[in-house]
């Protein structure tokens, strides 16, 4: 879902709080990005820097000084009674139905944020790799789902595994019918290619949302067969499919450890790639016989592999113990041992670390720049 950036300007600060604070709370969250102002000194001087908003709203007094004086005005609406829908809306109405009316001038618009267009074509591909199993690949992945959402970013996180990891995060009133939504959209991507028809698939029927991790996914097929039967092609074509739908701003693939067809595709296909180490003798050497294998069999495709890889120490305690494998120039990071997550049947645990979620967030500003992860959510100035 593409998150929108509005500025907000008003001149009573009660109203600017108000609604603020209702969309912190609401499900708008997600989708719209405010900067607020009450003041029109304020104001001007934010809309003559280079930033563009997708949507400019607020009371007559603060928007005319800038109207008269701007030579390439973005989309803009007053608030006002609403009397003219094509260059008004009602200030005061209820929270929900305003900031609907936004959202949908804000959709007709087109506009994407700069969040998502900051990384220079669209959306940011994550891809998360491990040799070997049980190295808290995908409780990185989701955690990095939940801090990008909780920015503000529209996040999709798409678990290629053929035991998905991730159904241990339980989505609140889910249904049944759910767990077709992969299934369907496979169908609809090869009926598509058999009929040679063109356009792209309307994601909307078959993602859902997950409160938890604050972003949207597949959820968790019933039939494993869906999934091992899936190959390079059509988890290219998958991915493509929701990297330009125009709906995220970021798209996180977890997949299997070790190598396979759906691994392959991610580590050819993503942007970025995440590879999870664990600093143990049995680990580190496995790590190494891959990356040499790897090299040897294409050293052209290696190449560029390496050069959007960034190798992460998870369940770090302070200190090295094993050497690199010599494919692994140097550690890019390091996720901390958390002991508590050890003995814990809470799978909300693995999402409310303090300590995790602070190495998660340093991760994410590396790999998204300080700018990006920043300027996300809610602000208001005088």
């Amino acid at each position: 879902m593409v998150t929108y950036k509005v500025v907000l300007a008003v001149k009573e600060p009660q109203y600017l709080e108000a609604l603020l604070h209702y969309v912190h709370t609401s499900e708008f969250g997600g989708k719209l990005r405010f900067v607020g102002f009450t003041r029109a000194e304020s104001f001007l001087e934010y809309m003559n820097g280079k930033e563009r908003p997708d949507l400019v709203v607020g009371d007559s007094e603060l928007l005319e000084p800038w109207l008269r004086e701007e030579k390439a005005p973005c989309p803009w609406k007053r608030l006002g009674t609403g009397a003219d829908p094509d260059q008004e809306l009602a200030k005061y109405q209820p929270l929900p139905e305003l900031l609907g009316a936004i959202l949908q001038v804000c959709q007709k618009g087109g506009g994407r944020s700069k969040a998502a267009v900051h990384a220079g074509t669209g959306t940011v591909t994550i891809g998360f790799i491990s040799t070997v199993g049980g190295s808290g690949k995908t409780t990185a992945a989701v955690n990095m789902a939940k801090q990008l959402g909780g920015m503000g970013l529209s996040v999709f996180y798409l678990n290629l595994e053929t035991f998905n990891s991730s159904a241990v995060f339980r989505r609140s009133n889910r249904k049944a019918e759910d767990a077709h939504g992969l299934p369907r959209l496979l169908y609809e991507m090869k009926a598509q290619v058999e009929t040679k028809s063109s356009g792209a698939i309307p994601l909307e029927s078959f993602v859902v949302s997950h409160p938890a991790m604050k972003c949207e996914w597949f959820e968790p097929v019933h039939n494993r067969n869906e999934i091992i039967q899936m190959s390079k092609s059509d988890v290219r074509c998958l991915l493509d499919l929701i990297s330009q739908s125009g709906r995220y701003d970021v798209v996180i693939a977890d997949t299997d450890s070790g190598m396979n067809q759906r691994t392959d595709a991610v580590i050819e296909g993503c942007g970025h790639l995440i590879w999870i180490l664990l600093d143990d003798l049995i680990h580190m050497f496995k790590n190494a016989q891959q990356l040499s294998y790897m090299e040897r069999s294409d050293s052209e495709k290696f190449s560029e592999m390496a050069a959007k890889s960034r190798f992460i120490v998870n369940r770090f305690v302070g200190e090295f113990a094993n050497p690199l494998p010599e494919a692994i120039p140097a550690i890019d990071g390091v996720l901390p041992y958390i002991p508590s997550w050890k003995q814990s049947s809470n799978e909300e645990l693995l999402l409310s670390s303090p300590i995790y979620q602070r190495d998660i967030l340093k991760l994410c500003r590396e790999l998204l720049s300080e700018d990006l992860t920043e300027e996300t959510g809610v602000r208001a100035h005088g």
